[in-house]
């Protein structure tokens, strides 16, 4: 026996074509939104086969049972708390297990970004319960989309259930971050390191400190801190520093000097040319602007 959809308990929200066609005019959604979304508890003998696949991404995140997933001849196992994102055209078919089948939350996701959301999760990835792992929280993103959209399908509706999805699917794609505001600071250099940089902005800080203070050699800290992160140490501490001289310039009791002090830059003219650099603007532009925007407000 082989089943679409039809289990006791489920929930099923499918947006109407013509309704897509006019939410996507916005181009807050174009690049990516929901087309479908749904729940299946206990989804025996649920079945689905695409031998083409379809023009969306699907997000499948199972909390209880068993599941299998083929995706272009590669088949996955789908166990409790795991998920997967079937990339879109991609021929692939899943199903539930017999004896203990699955229950999902699902997802269709269209849009440009569908693809390259997809592209690093196209397996089982898993979701380790654990008492910072926020599990519930997600539960709940899904509630309360499920609860919109039980009010209908209106244009309204629709971009808040769009609006949000990015959250929704950070929770998924970005589960360290997701549950990083529940975890204390951990035994993570990069994460040991900001912190660390974020105590020392009145300071000069070299690459050397930042890789003794976690104790690593200087090379191997910097390449782990640049795929983390996107930057090398240094120019994310001078970042983070700029970030905090902003805050400084809004006093204008402090003059630029006074401001390049506070944050350890002795030579005034090298803190404006990193200024500059980073904001696309030098410290009295932005302060100018500042000035402007609260007088106007």
């Amino acid at each position: 026996m082989k089943r679409k959809e039809g289990f006791p308990g489920q929930l099923s929200y499918i947006i109407p074509k013509a309704t897509l066609e006019k939410l996507v005019q916005n181009p807050l959604f174009e690049d990516l939104y929901i087309t479908d979304i749904g729940y299946y508890p206990r989804a025996l003998y649920h079945y689905r086969e695409r031998s083409e696949g379809i023009n969306q991404s699907i997000l499948i995140y199972n909390i209880d049972g068993y599941g299998y997933i083929k995706i272009a001849g590669t088949e996955y196992v789908l166990p409790p708390d795991h998920f997967i994102i079937i990339p879109q055209n991609r021929p692939h078919s899943y199903f539930s297990d017999k004896k203990n089948p699955w229950s999902i939350y699902w997802i269709h996701l269209a849009g440009i970004k569908s693809k390259f959301i997809s592209n690093s999760f196209s397996q089982a990835t898993p979701i380790e319960r654990t008492n910072t792992s926020r599990i519930n929280e997600r539960l709940e993103m899904f509630g309360e989309i499920f609860k919109c959209l039980e009010m209908g399908y209106g244009i309204e509706i629709l971009e808040y259930v769009n609006m949000c999805l990015p959250r929704l699917l950070a929770s998924f794609t970005h589960i360290k971050q997701f549950r990083s505001i529940n975890e204390p600071i951990t035994s993570d250099p990069v994460a040991l390191v900001i912190n660390y940089m974020l105590e020392n902005l009145k300071k000069k800080l070299s690459l050397g400190q930042l890789a003794r203070e976690v104790n690593l050699s200087s090379s191997y800290f910097s390449r782990m801190f640049l795929k983390r992160t996107g930057f090398p140490p240094i120019d994310y501490f001078n970042q983070l520093k700029i970030q905090q001289s902003c805050r400084l310039l809004d006093n204008k009791e402090l003059t630029v000097a006074d401001v390049a002090r506070e944050l350890g830059f002795d030579d005034q003219f090298y803190f404006s040319r990193l200024f500059k650099k980073v904001m696309n603007q030098s410290p009295r532009e932005y302060r100018k602007g500042r000035i402007l925007t609260f007088t106007n407000y």
